[in-house]
């Protein structure tokens, strides 16, 4: 049996939103997709959607206005549903340091340095496609 799976994505590029979201339309996973320019709008999503869903998978940038990627994980990190998403970051960051923050949320199940491409996204969903909730990836996707 699949899981109800659903897709926010994150990001204040509105053309990489853009990207990721056509990527994530012809992806093979049937589900809604959310889209949002900042982590505070993206949290309202959640706190909307927090009973509907089974797992939602969140596309998350880290340098954005209003509320940043970090901030939106420690704010992910005080809520009883935070076991149910799944976070693959998205970033023009190349900090090594970004990317090892990153692997302290239990939450993060990758990190992806912009440019991204389709095929990623492909495997990311495969996953999901073959009823896998990833855990904890300690050798996030890169």
């Amino acid at each position: 049996m699949k899981q109800k799976l659903e897709t926010i994505i994150v990001d204040d590029d509105i053309l990489t939103l853009h990207y990721i979201k056509k990527i994530v339309k012809t992806s093979p996973i049937d589900g809604p997709i959310h889209t949002s320019e900042n982590g505070k709008l993206a949290f309202q999503i959640l706190e909307n959607r927090k009973d509907d869903f089974d797992t939602i998978l969140v596309f998350l940038d880290i340098n954005m206005p209003v509320m940043d990627g970090w901030s939106f994980l420690e704010l992910l990190q005080e809520k009883t549903y935070k076991n149910k998403i799944q976070v693959v970051m998205v970033t023009s960051s190349t900090d090594p340091a970004d990317k090892a923050r990153s692997n302290k949320y239990p939450q993060v199940i990758g990190y992806l340095e912009k440019p991204v491409y389709p095929q990623v996204f492909t495997e990311i969903y495969n996953l999901f496609d073959k009823n896998i909730v990833i855990t904890k990836n300690k050798d996030s996707i890169n």
